[in-house]
């Protein structure tokens, strides 16, 4: 096949998915997707994309508000070439897109990275992008996540086809039930013609009709199996479960779908998604009609999404943890202190209760850091760390702030309760082996007053009182206001 015409059969692919086999837009599918794509990779915009000969379509977006570009424009016409991810860091500098009316324009996409979409036959036909009016650089972590989240993406579609292309085959099937009445010849040659497993059987259970289909599933002739129950067909067992399926049809009056896992002439199993209705002959005796789609594949996508599923959530797991943790020491980080300083603060001036912070610093870190190098400083702030985490009370939160600083923040706790625990950490400070030289620490403490109207001030306060300690010699505790405790 040429080059061309392969080219024009991909874009005939890609028109279909666009225009035809997902309308309605498929928000429901993938709008989830989109938005967590653009919430980890901390982008502005994430949207979805189809893409046929000669336009991009939108088909699902968080921020953007677009319906179609012209596909020449199209930063998704590069990403569906390639096999893996596509990141243009910044588009200004970029040769391919700095002339681009999508980045010299307003707001300018500065940012895009964007994964492939593709087909169950392996043709890209869109893709899951995030944008940004500002160049950035994805972690490794937000890289992976978007190329998962992609295949996601690219499953869920695939499955809406397949439910799309199976319901309107039995809309089909039920325009075509009108005139099998007329010609059971038409009827035979129809339900024949189908790909899927049918049958028809009387209210003995024995079968009046099945299709070829049936016959080439279980290896017998069109006509062998004609009259005969399920008890002459299959072990007691299944017989007695088939037959009770089959009578509670009958009596409900509606159709049942349910899914079964049967063994073909060639000895495989195979799971098929079977749909049984009554209906009724001409003389009006009930029957019982049905019809049976193989979707071994379609669970085995399932089980796959599943597993992808669960790496995802794995992922965001660790992702939470890492953005509340400071990854040397195990502590909170200073966002998370802050975060937490904002709601004990609030209780605090709401409750009329206690809150203080104690702020400490290693004494002459710098010089650890010159005379033993920065493994030696890594080690320090890791002991500190575990020291602080084993002597602060439950309710406390203690941190690292930054280099070699550590707060704690201490609810329902006023200046006594604070200078105890300074006193204890000065103590195991003092005992602990430190493994070059003895270590000190200043610590500068700060209880809440009237005057102040945010958790910030409290630790600025505490920040003062931290830098008199310094001054007056390190390692001892100074509270906010002049008090020395050494």
């Amino acid at each position: 096949m040429s080059v061309r015409r392969a080219e024009t059969e991909e874009a005939k692919l890609r028109a279909l998915w666009a225009n035809e086999v997902l309308d309605p837009a498929p928000e429901a599918e993938c709008d989830e997707i989109v938005r967590l794509a653009a919430s980890i990779c901390g982008t502005q915009v994430g949207f979805l994309t189809l893409l046929d000969e000669r336009r991009q379509w939108f088909r699902v977006s968080d921020g953007f508000k677009i319906e179609s570009t012209p596909r020449e424009i199209a930063f998704c016409a590069y990403a569906i070439r390639q096999t893996e991810l596509f990141v243009v860091k910044d588009s200004f500098s970029d040769a391919r897109f700095s002339t681009n009316p999508l980045v010299s324009g307003e707001p300018p996409i500065r940012f895009y990275a964007g994964m492939p979409i593709y087909t169950p036959e392996g043709h890209a036909v869109g893709t899951l992008s995030v944008i940004d009016t500002q160049p950035r650089v994805l972690t490794p972590d937000q890289a992976n996540t978007l190329q998962v989240l992609g295949r996601q993406a690219g499953a869920r579609l695939e499955l809406r086809m397949h439910r799309k292309a199976l319901e309107d085959a039995l809309k089909e099937k039920e325009k075509a039930a009108a005139g099998l009445k007329a010609s059971e010849e038409l009827f035979r040659s129809f339900m024949n013609a189908s790909p899927f497993l049918s049958y028809i059987k009387d209210a003995a259970g024995r079968l009046l009709f099945y299709n070829k289909s049936f016959a080439k599933r279980f290896g017998v002739g069109e006509y062998t199996w004609l009259g005969r129950t399920d008890e002459r067909l299959w072990s007691p067992n299944l017989s007695r479960s088939a037959r009770a399926h089959d009578l509670e049809v009958m009596t409900g009056g509606q159709m049942v779908e349910t899914e079964e896992h049967i063994r073909g002439a060639d000895g495989v199993n195979s799971t098929w998604r079977s749909f049984k209705f009554p209906c009724h002959d001409s003389a009006g005796n009930i029957l019982l009609a049905g019809v049976a789609v193989d979707v071994t594949e379609e669970v085995a996508r399932k089980a796959e999404l599943g597993r992808y599923h669960h790496e995802l959530e794995e992922a965001n797991e660790q992702l939470r943890k890492l953005a509340v943790t400071d990854v040397l020491t195990g502590l909170k980080n200073r966002r998370a202190f802050e975060e937490r300083l904002v709601m004990e603060f609030s209780m605090a001036r709401r409750r009329k209760r206690e809150l203080a912070v104690l702020l400490m610093d290693v004494d002459n870190f710098k010089q650890i850091n010159d005379r033993f190098g920065h493994a030696a400083g890594d080690d320090v702030l890791r002991k500190l760390g575990t020291l602080l985490r084993t002597t602060v009370r439950l309710p406390d939160l203690p941190a690292r702030y930054g280099g070699e600083e550590f707060i704690v923040l201490l609810p329902e706790s006023g200046e006594e309760g604070a200078l105890g625990l300074a006193r204890r950490i000065m103590e195991r400070v003092a005992a602990e082996q430190w493994n070059n030289e003895r270590m000190t620490v200043s610590i500068g403490m700060a209880a809440m007053n009237e005057s102040l109207v945010n958790g910030l001030q409290l630790v600025a306060l505490a920040d003062e009182a931290l830098y008199a300690a310094k001054r007056a010699g390190k390692n001892r505790v100074m509270l906010h206001g002049g008090q020395v405790e050494t």
